[in-house]
């Protein structure tokens, strides 16, 4: 298991290189975090919160979403 403290620098590192691409990465970060609290509003309605399988969507679909907002930069 991860840790907190390596998550959250994981996610600091991840953020950053995106914020030194400019303006496509701060699109596609603002993209992947929107499809994740998306994810995250259905998952709360749906099943009342979150388990395994939904934080493992919520990776896959923030990356899709980073990786198509940057594609079409």
């Amino acid at each position: 298991a991860v840790g907190r403290g390596r998550a959250a620098l994981s996610a600091a590192l991840g953020a950053a290189a995106l914020l030194a691409l400019g303006g496509p990465g701060i699109a596609a970060l603002l993209a992947g975090a929107v499809a994740v609290a998306a994810l995250a509003l259905v998952a709360r309605r749906q099943i009342g919160g979150q388990t395994g399988d939904v934080l493992g969507a919520a990776q896959q679909l923030g990356e899709i979403a980073i990786l198509v907002t940057l594609a079409a930069a």
